[in-house]
């Protein structure tokens, strides 16, 4: 039997990484460039350490609420936003392995037991809507943390944790040469998937039930990636998306200017129309101690304890957080949009967590806001317990979706939907 030169082994080690799940192009997009109204975009924030509970929910609820000391910094947002109290996942605990499931609803080991698997909220907003751009997808990260962002096939999709090295995959074209090598590549991994598919057809049979569920889902990722392959071959020749705006740069002096140059990069490919959905994930790592006033590392400080020291140099921390969410917002509010609304009018903004209280490793009444997209904002919207029974995150999920276009009335452990509230 011939081998096409990309081997099963280099070809297995490219399905655990980033040419897996990194989502690419799609021959859709002249559609998305044909559009005569502004398109809608959903950015996810999620944050592995949340925030302190006493810090992060508002006094008061309705649109008479106020803010607390924590997000002030919002406070010119306060009726493009919607800030929610009482909301988590049933049944996912773990605490820290726990938050993975922020965007999905459902941990790992729990995704059989759904229609959806683990897809997270991002995914399967791509498998309806990325085909529109270039780049159906963007996962970025700071702070390294665990994976927030899942495929159908239960594959976590990798971080771009270098805003630099994003701003040169968005908006600078390779070579000739590159473009060449990148086509041949293309056509090998056709090959091998062909031949995978006519293996699998004639070793199946002969597998037992165990062999037989593991073999069909590694095929679930074969799948991801054969899409993934077809998607690039489309977009190869294309034009890259193109900006005016500055590669992101940053000093290394504190976790914040690496935050901010995250977030520019993002609306710069917002704004230039080289993805609609994006996803950021703030981990555990920063150097939180290069931060003026801070002589802790992260993790220590998001155990404080009740600790008044530690509480102190946490809140340095999330305060910055919060303000850099500001400038987003701002950035976006300021960039005018296809029918002389802005970006932020357009975009739907998740800020959150699947971490409730890190002190106490509870992954209940998780802080969650949402900011622009559309909504009827301008609200706090606390969600008591109805007996033993909480108001799922996925519900409002449910709604992101309704508004992104997808017609969808279930998502992860959703019971209903917030559109009586938010639409």
């Amino acid at each position: 039997m011939n081998i096409p030169s990309l081997d099963r082994r280099r070809f297995l080690q490219t399905l655990g990484g980033a040419a897996l799940t990194f989502p690419w192009f799609s021959p859709l997009a002249l559609r998305g460039a044909e559009a005569v109204k502004a398109p809608r975009r959903l950015v996810c924030v999620g944050l592995d350490y949340g925030f302190r509970p006493e810090a992060f929910f508002p006094k008061g609820e309705g649109p008479g609420f106020e803010l607390t000391p924590l997000l002030q910094p919002l406070q010119r947002w306060q009726r493009k936003m919607t800030v929610f109290s009482q909301l988590e996942h049933p049944g996912v605990q773990g605490g820290h392995y726990g938050v993975h499931a922020y965007l999905t609803g459902v941990r790992r080991e729990q995704a059989s037991g759904y229609p959806d698997g683990c897809v997270s909220l991002d995914q399967l907003v791509e498998e309806q809507l990325g085909g529109l751009t270039r780049f159906p997808s963007l996962c970025l990260g700071v702070g390294g943390g665990d994976s927030i962002t899942w495929t159908r096939a239960g594959i976590a999709v990798p971080k771009l944790d270098d805003p630099g090295a994003a701003f040169d995959l968005l908006f600078r074209p390779g070579a000739a040469n590159t473009q060449q090598r990148r086509r041949a590549e293309l056509a090998e991994n056709e090959s091998v998937l062909a031949l995978m598919a006519r293996d699998t057809k004639r070793v199946s049979p002969l597998l037992d039930r165990w062999d037989r569920e593991k073999l069909d889902e590694f095929m679930g990722a074969v799948g991801d990636f054969e899409r993934s392959n077809a998607n690039q071959r489309a977009w190869l020749d294309r034009p890259m998306p193109v900006t005016d705006g500055k590669r992101p740069a940053w000093q290394n002096n504190g976790c914040l200017d690496r935050v901010r140059a995250t977030f520019d990069l993002a609306t710069l490919a917002l704004q230039a129309d080289a993805t609609r959905i994006l996803t950021l994930n703030i981990g555990g790592s920063l150097p939180v101690t290069n931060i003026p006033g801070i002589n802790r590392g992260y993790h220590d400080l998001s155990h404080s304890g009740q600790d008044p020291e530690k509480l102190r140099q946490l809140g340095i921390i999330e305060s910055a957080l919060v303000a850099e969410l500001d400038h987003f917002l701002s950035r976006l509010d300021t960039m005018k949009d296809i029918g002389g609304g802005s970006l932020l009018d357009n975009t739907t903004v998740l800020f959150g967590s699947g971490m409730g209280n890190a002190s106490s490793h509870a992954n209940t009444n998780l802080p969650v806001l949402v900011a622009g997209g559309g909504f009827r904002h301008g609200r706090h919207l606390y969600f008591p317990k109805q007996g033993r029974q909480q108001t799922p995150l996925c519900n409002l999920f449910v709604t992101l979706l309704q508004q992104m276009g997808i017609e969808r009335d279930r998502f992860g452990s959703s019971s209903g939907n917030l559109n009586q509230l938010l639409m």
